[in-house]
């Protein structure tokens, strides 16, 4: 017998009210429910918190989104010991509807998100594609406050790394996010085009999103959370982070303490107003994004990343990388970027472009379009450019530094010089230039200097002054170089930038060196040689320290460091996190010898702490 479709609906309405009940059969406060999912094309799943009232009124509220962690879904994390039930008086308390969403992929794969080693890099589908629509399905179905005054994340274990990282990736959607116990780097993408994503080279990304970190000493992710904390000073991003017992986990069973303390850092936001910066940065593992109304298009289908600089109405910078924080641009065609419409619509403008790649500036006439967008077109090897109408002042930005022919400071005194590009018009003042370091370790001498720069001069070169480095090598995968900060006053403008310089410790040498060139070390061979196991011009080699592989962190000669390679392993410890790296060098033609800093990883087993061991290799190349 065919059942009327009434009928059916009022089954269905009866077996979700039965399945909404806990032991005891008391009601349930939440609700799990579905909705249609283009990205994924099929319904996914989600577990709704509506906060007490809200059938009663016409408010509308912020809303909380919550990541579970590995194996968990929507409505179960068996790591993360949550009350589901007595979650709810929280979400009372705070007035804030919370959305647990699904980070499943597929039934019958329990890793969730798509990210990790590159094995599990499975699926085509991607999460950075699901936020936003299931960010839209909320708006448009609840009463929401649909902004990013009024968003907010808050994740576990792996869902406290896509906590960082969508926090990073969407800035302008939410204005605060908690990572409780999250992991620091997973390769993020496609299966065959993924890039490691490590959270403690992109504070950058989140300047203007609010974060807070849970961490226990007896975590096993505990010592690679301290270098994510490392990671956000090091980018001058100031981050709030509390330490529980209790190891891996969001709560003691039967509290939710330690959750109410993540909604109520997201519950302060809320209540503030959260403006666009006036200037900001942002590294995008994709070809193709948008960020504060700019659009970025490329062709870009390999790993790596683009890299927006310094981002303001006068101008930015535009680079990529193979790898964070210092890898060769990433060999890719053109790079279209269309501005936010921040300019007079349908006006006239110059457009100033310094290339790196071939050392020279140029200056064309671009016109906004008629909502004041302006569109512009870029290499991949590294462009500084600016914008300006024929009656403004300059804004003098940072471009490039030298320490005597080198891209690093060693220990001691350095000379040091920096140069600027005016980015803007021929009016204004002489520019004085102020350089200071946040680093304790760094001095500089004579960094306050005043010059005159002649009409129609765009690229302007600071006197040299000193820099003392006295900086040790860290002792973790914690970033280790020395902080710069650069103030320009022109007249009543003033542009800053902080910008990262290696260093090349003083260490003593590696004894012990080894070279794969096809001939394998331990395990098969990486490197691409005659396979004799010594060093030639030309060849593909990776080095080790006895059974260590090692990874170039600065070249002093005989190395043709545009043509470096990156290589990746796991060492084993009880879960697979913290990634350690390699490189694969090209030995440059002609070359007598090989002369660089290098180091590399060990990690303990359980808790996980990524140990950094440093050195120098000297090593004489065969003829």
């Amino acid at each position: 017998m065919r059942l009327h479709p009434c009928i059916i609906r009022v089954f269905v309405a009866i077996i979700l009210l039965a399945s909404t009940t806990v032991q005891g059969q008391q009601p349930v406060p939440y609700q799990d429910l579905t909705h249609d999912s283009e990205v994924f094309g099929h319904k996914k799943h989600y577990r709704l918190y509506l906060p007490a009232g809200y059938g009663q009124s016409t408010k509308r509220y912020p809303v909380i989104y919550f990541f579970h962690g590995w194996g968990g879904r929507h409505f179960k994390d068996d790591n993360a010991k949550l009350e589901y039930v007595l979650l709810q008086k929280l979400v009372d308390k705070y007035q804030a509807i919370m959305v647990m969403w699904d980070g499943n992929i597929e039934e019958s794969e329990p890793r969730p998100y798509n990210v990790g080693n590159h094995e599990d890099v499975k699926f085509q589908v991607q999460m950075k594609d699901y936020f936003p629509e299931l960010v839209g399905h909320v708006d448009r179905t609840y009463r929401t406050l649909p902004d990013r005054d009024h968003r907010g994340i808050i994740g576990f274990s792996m869902g406290g790394f896509m906590s960082l990282y969508l926090s990073g990736k969407y800035p302008d959607m939410v204005c605060a996010g908690v990572s409780m116990m999250g992991s620091p780097e997973f390769f993020v993408g496609t299966p065959g085009n993924h890039t490691l994503y490590s959270v403690r080279y992109t504070f950058g990304n989140l300047q203007d999103v609010k974060m807070r970190i849970h961490t226990s000493p007896t975590d096993i992710l505990y010592f690679l959370n301290q270098e994510v904390k490392a990671g956000a000073a090091w980018e001058g991003k100031e981050i709030e982070m509390e330490e529980f017992p209790g190891g891996h986990m969001v709560d003691d069973p039967g509290q939710t303490r330690r959750f109410g303390k993540a909604m109520a850092f997201l519950a302060k936001e809320f209540g503030r107003k959260h403006p666009a910066p006036k200037q900001w940065s942002h590294y995008d593992l994709y070809g193709d994004f948008r960020l504060w109304g700019y659009e970025v298009k490329s062709g870009k289908a390999q790993p790596g990343f683009i890299y927006l600089k310094d981002v303001t109405p006068h101008g930015f910078g535009i680079y990529t990388r193979k790898w964070l924080p210092h890898g060769p641009m990433v060999p890719i065609g053109p790079i279209q970027v269309k501005t936010a419409p921040v300019y007079k619509p349908g006006a006239d403008y110059k457009r100033v472009n310094y290339s790196f790649k071939t050392q020279e500036t140029s200056i064309s006439d671009v016109k906004a379009d008629a909502l004041g967008s302006i569109i512009l077109e870029f290499d991949a090897e590294g462009n500084e450019t600016g914008i300006f109408g024929t009656d403004d002042k300059a804004r003098w930005a940072f471009l490039d530094f030298d320490a005597k022919g080198k891209t690093w400071l060693k220990n001691g005194v350095n000379a040091f010089k920096i140069r600027l590009l005016n980015r803007g018009g021929d009016h204004g003042e002489a520019p004085k230039v102020t350089v200071s370091s946040p680093d304790k370790d760094i001095v500089i001498t004579g960094g306050a200097k005043t010059m005159q720069a002649k009409t129609g001069e765009r690229v302007l070169q600071m006197p040299e002054f000193e820099v003392i480095c006295n900086k040790k090598p860290p002792l973790h995968a914690e970033p280790g170089d020395a902080r710069l900060k650069i103030v320009v006053q022109n007249g009543s403008t003033t542009d800053s930038t902080v910008i990262h310089v290696p260093v090349d410790y003083d260490v003593p040498y590696f004894t012990n060196i080894k070279v794969d060139d096809g001939k394998p070390v331990r395990q098969a061979a990486l490197g691409r040689g005659n396979a004799d196991g010594r060093a030639n011009a030309g060849e593909d080699i990776l080095l080790y320290e006895g059974d260590k592989r090692l990874k170039v962190n600065i070249s002093n000669t005989g190395i043709d460091t545009s043509r470096e390679q990156f290589t990746d392993e796991m060492i084993p410890a009880r879960w697979p996190d913290g990634f350690t790296q390699q490189s694969i060098i090209r030995i440059a033609p002609g070359a007598t010898e090989i002369e660089c800093l290098a180091s590399y990883e060990t990690k303990t087993f359980n808790p996980i702490e990524r140990k950094v061991t440093w050195g120098r290799v000297r090593l004489r190349v065969e003829k």
